[in-house]
């Protein structure tokens, strides 16, 4: 019998494998990818001189292989991308990470034992810390200028205040490192904006959250943020917060801001523990913000950033920003406004 050449071409569907025999060929087996044919012969002859046995199983498995360029789809594409960039931004942001502390200090300070550590955070119960005047003295000291320019027994109501308001707060530090200066120095802002009020406990936000740097908001929209008051609960940046003391008159300073929108809600919206001087002053605030916030929308006027002339809730933590950061500028330019603060919060860091 004479040698038979057989063409076992693999079908599209992968399958079933399409035995093709010429007789009288070389006494050999020949395995093509799908759509190729017995070299020279088309289509037509292909169908009129082979004889086409019964579809066996496919059973050679490199028969299965894709093509040997591959075209990723828009999903992977995508995917890869948003995996490329987050693994650069977490680089960048651990990079930077030793620029969020005081340096030479911070790192030496753990948290002390009535911390909780879970899931790479640390939660530590403001009534556990037992915080005495030797623990916050030092930390207001040396990081709080507002502290040491009290007068001595200010600073003993100061720290009376600090603690009392440290201890009604359930803090959650979003990382796997903490510093007791954080607590101390986070309430020590809300007690600075708040010592001239009777109400300053801010019993409507027990959780203070505080992250590394920014942090991510889904509500009303995916961004980053620096500081967010939402219910029960203020967040703060830590590097941004630290920025307030290492420029400390250019009339930013993050943990004056978001306390200031925590004192609003806690007085004007939650209507609880209401503080009444608070209350009293405010509608005199409002008439002076309202020409101030026109005022600065003209060309020529920029003592306010564009943030702070978002809405007015933004220009009253912005104004709080500019009272005790750039008080004589503040009191130069828009006078009326300083002394509805000064009013307001029972404060005047200008002096008279």
């Amino acid at each position: 019998m004479p040698p038979d050449t057989t063409y076992h071409i693999a079908p599209h569907e992968k399958s079933l494998l399409t035995t093709i025999t010429f007789h009288g060929g070389r006494d050999t087996d020949i395995y093509l990818l799908p759509g190729e044919l017995p070299p020279g012969v088309d289509s037509t002859i292909f169908l009129r001189n082979t004889v086409l046995e019964n579809p066996l199983p496919l059973n050679k498995g490199y028969l299965n292989k894709e093509p040997d360029h591959y075209i990723p789809s828009a999903d992977f594409i995508i995917i890869f991308l948003a995996f490329f960039i987050y693994v650069a931004v977490r680089s960048v942001m651990e990079a930077n990470r030793q620029q969020h502390h005081f340096p030479g200090e911070l790192e030496e300070h753990r948290p002390p034992t009535s911390v909780v550590e879970k899931s790479a955070a640390i939660t530590i119960e403001g009534d556990d810390m037992h915080l005495t005047d030797e623990m916050a003295l030092p930390v207001l000291q040396k990081h709080f200028p507002y502290f040491n320019r009290l007068s001595f027994p200010n600073r003993q109501k100061f720290l009376q205040r600090l603690k009392r308001f440290a201890a009604a707060k359930t803090f959650k530090i979003h990382d796997e490192q903490g510093f007791k200066e954080m607590p101390i120095l986070v309430s020590a802002t809300a007690i600075q904006l708040s010592f001239g009020l009777d109400k300053y406990l801010l019993p409507g936000f027990p959780f203070i959250h505080i992250y590394p740097e920014e942090f991510l908001g889904i509500h009303p929209n995916i961004r980053y943020l620096e500081g967010n008051v939402s219910a029960r609960h203020i967040r703060i940046s830590w590097k941004h917060f630290l920025q307030g003391f290492q420029y400390p008159a250019d009339g930013q300073n993050v943990g004056l801001h978001e306390m200031a929108h925590a004192y609003y809600y806690q007085n004007m919206e939650l209507g609880e523990n209401v503080d009444d001087g608070f209350m009293d002053a405010f509608p005199t605030f409002n008439i002076n913000a309202d020409k101030v916030f026109s005022a600065e929308k003209l060309p020529g006027n920029d003592l306010y950033s564009d943030y702070a002339l978002k809405n007015s809730q933004e220009f009253w933590a912005g104004s709080i920003e500019l009272f005790f950061e750039k008080p004589e500028e503040l009191k130069a330019k828009y006078r009326g406004l300083y002394d509805a603060l000064c009013g307001l919060l029972n404060q005047d860091p200008a002096g008279s």
